[in-house]
């Protein structure tokens, strides 16, 4: 072979060594691998936040390309922090408002300070749940730092028994409840709390706020009923959850809670919040059977257990002082 066609040969070959090299690290660059790494990478850099000294690191991909970044900010008082899923999702709105080409979210990437990966808050999982941005088959996967143990899992599957509002606008809620003929539970536990809970719905005021109105009730296993309203604040994260409101009631009574239902003054039945969630689940109350209404209107029920699957996992060594 001639030094011209040797020299030939051997600049194909090495440009399709290179369009390979290129094409292998364009695949590993929008991989699963590529952004927990990124969120890896980033967590380790950052300053600890000053009250729990965990870090928590999100990263948002879009479909079609793009990313966002976001990290949990920390207020001297638990209820006023913010966690790294919502932060991202605050920097997603304004990409989104910069953008004239439809935006979806197409991961959510989490990488935090704890020795096994752990799964969003439920608080972020209604969150990004309701997000117009996301879809309830949304990816959402964790892994631990250095990404030796990864969790994959679906926003579908972190809440289930979503509100059958969770992605719809204040007037579609109520178009929602008006549209649908709505059944009610047929007697025992689960329908005296239901009638106690759209009693205690009508005691929730400010409709300028927001038109809908929710009331609380538990019903425990003595025959005793405990209810509590809404009371919406000005301020989204200065209203008062009404499950929350029964946390001292269910907490400190003798007699076991037997039922507890969340509704509306439109008389549909919702599995608790994500706070009422979070109450019932890590404080020894996860087999009270909750009512809700499915997407079509029938009513059910179910442990409370069962609203807040693959829950986060933490140890003491987690947040020690870094």
């Amino acid at each position: 072979m001639s030094t011209q066609r040797l020299r030939v040969a051997a600049a194909a070959a090495a440009g399709a060594a290179a369009t390979y090299a290129l094409a292998r690290f364009l695949r590993w660059y929008d991989s699963d691998d590529a952004w927990l790494a990124l969120a890896d990478r980033i967590r380790a850099s950052l300053p600890p936040p000053s009250q729990s000294s965990f870090r928590v690191v999100a990263v948002v991909t879009l479909v079609g390309g793009g990313h966002v970044v976001g990290t949990n900010i920390e207020a001297h008082t638990l209820r006023n922090s913010v966690c790294a899923e919502r932060t991202a999702f605050g920097a997603l709105q304004l990409v989104a408002a910069r953008s004239r080409a439809p935006t979806e979210v197409a991961c959510v990437y989490i990488v935090c300070d704890a020795s096994r990966p752990i799964t969003p808050g439920l608080l972020c999982r209604e969150f990004m749940y309701s997000s117009p941005f996301c879809e309830p088959a949304t990816r959402v996967v964790t892994a631990s730092p250095g990404l030796r143990v990864r969790i994959e899992t679906s926003l579908a599957e972190l809440l289930p028994r979503a509100s059958p509002y969770a992605r719809l606008n204040a007037r579609e809620q109520k178009e929602w409840a008006l549209s649908r003929t709505l059944e009610v539970p047929t007697g025992g536990p689960a329908r005296r709390a239901y009638d106690a809970a759209l009693g205690a719905a009508k005691g929730d005021g400010r409709d300028d706020l927001h038109p809908v109105r929710y009331g609380a009730a538990v019903v425990f296993g003595d025959g005793s009923v405990a209810t509590a309203r809404q009371f919406k604040a000005l301020e989204y994260g200065c209203t008062l959850d009404p499950v929350g409101q029964l946390a001292t009631a269910v907490a400190d009574r003798d007699a076991a809670p037997a039922a507890l239902a969340l509704v509306d003054q439109l008389g549909v039945a919702h599995a608790p919040f994500a706070a009422g969630r979070a109450f019932l689940c890590e404080h020894g109350h996860g087999d009270v059977e909750v009512v809700f209404h499915d997407d079509r209107g029938a009513i059910g029920t179910c442990p409370a257990s069962d609203l807040a699957p693959a829950p986060p996992e933490f140890e003491a060594a987690d947040f020690v002082a870094k």
